[in-house]
């Protein structure tokens, strides 16, 4: 593959690359902290400038709206959001504040950079963390003017540490490989957290109260979820479409979210029904190739719980 060095990077030094999907919605106010713990899925407290949480927002039954990295700062935190999801962001967030001292704004004047690899943290002072592929992560928002530059200078000091710049295409492949799932693409508002395999990274079982808890906090103690994203390997001349639906015994067990070809073979990441797991690694196909259940992304490289 052409950007094998790349994928190398990630996996072994640092890559960098700008995330033109992502976007900051910046929360300030006497009750910005307070008031965003009620509206997300993991954890506030106890953060300090520098910090960040990963996490989920929900809708009122409990399915993923966004995925979020909460960047928190000395006077206001910023959220690091899907950029399709802005405009349905501010609404629902809007619709939340009733009385607390909270404004949302969409700084359009900022861009997200990131760096991830086992050597993320030695690319560029300040940040926050943002592990995105289960090998250790930072990121950055910068204002557009300095986007460029920036870029080039974090490029060459991962030129420094070995690695360097990510190109979109091996940045989807690491995704799909190293079985981190995607908003949007993996999953969305039309899964629940325990579907998506995100829950040791985006979800906190002591926290608060927040939009969509009930649902979750009942499939996790008294119910199971209609479906799991799993990891797979196929059998075929190239890799299948999304949505291409996962067989077996004639009969649709799940559906294809994203794969790619790899030195090795076809990856992919897919849901699979509940009931089917039990069944074994064996005996599926997709797209007349056969397909073999590898384990769910809860159980992957690309899901790493926090430390401590």
């Amino acid at each position: 593959m052409a950007y094998q060095r790349e994928l190398d990077w990630l996996e072994h030094s640092v890559g960098v690359l700008a995330l033109s999907d992502r976007a900051i919605i910046s929360i300030n106010g006497d009750d910005a902290r307070a008031w965003l713990q009620g509206q997300i899925t993991n954890q506030l407290e106890g953060l300090d400038p520098g910090d960040s949480s990963y996490a989920f927002v929900l809708t009122l039954k409990g399915r993923i709206m966004a995925d979020v990295y909460a960047l928190v700062r000395e006077d206001d935190v910023w959220l690091d959001v899907p950029a399709a999801q802005v405009d349905t962001l501010l609404e629902r967030f809007d619709r939340y504040i009733i009385m607390e001292d909270v404004d949302l704004v969409h700084r359009e004047d900022l861009h997200v950079i990131t760096a991830q690899g086992p050597r993320a943290d030695e690319v560029a002072d300040g940040g926050w963390p943002a592990d995105r592929l289960g090998v250790g992560g930072r990121q950055w928002a910068v204002p557009g003017a300095e986007l460029g530059p920036e870029l080039e200078r974090f490029t060459a000091r991962s030129n420094e540490l070995d690695g360097g710049w990510i190109s979109d295409q091996a940045w989807n492949h690491a995704h799909v490989v190293r079985g981190r799932p995607r908003f949007g693409i993996d999953f969305g508002d039309w899964t629940y957290p325990q579907e998506s395999g995100l829950n040791p990274v985006a979800v906190s079982f002591n926290k608060g109260c927040y939009i969509g808890q009930e649902t979750v906090v009942m499939l996790e103690n008294r119910g199971k979820a209609p479906k799991i994203l799993w990891r797979w390997r196929i059998d075929g001349p190239e890799p299948p479409d999304g949505q291409t639906p996962i067989m077996m015994a004639g009969a649709v067990v799940g559906e294809i979210t994203s794969a790619v070809r790899d030195s090795d073979g076809i990856w992919a990441l897919g849901f699979l029904r509940r009931g089917h797991e039990t069944k074994g690694p064996e005996g599926f196909a997709v797209g007349g190739a056969a397909a073999r259940a590898v384990g769910p992304v809860v159980e992957g490289p690309g899901v790493r719980p926090p430390s401590g």
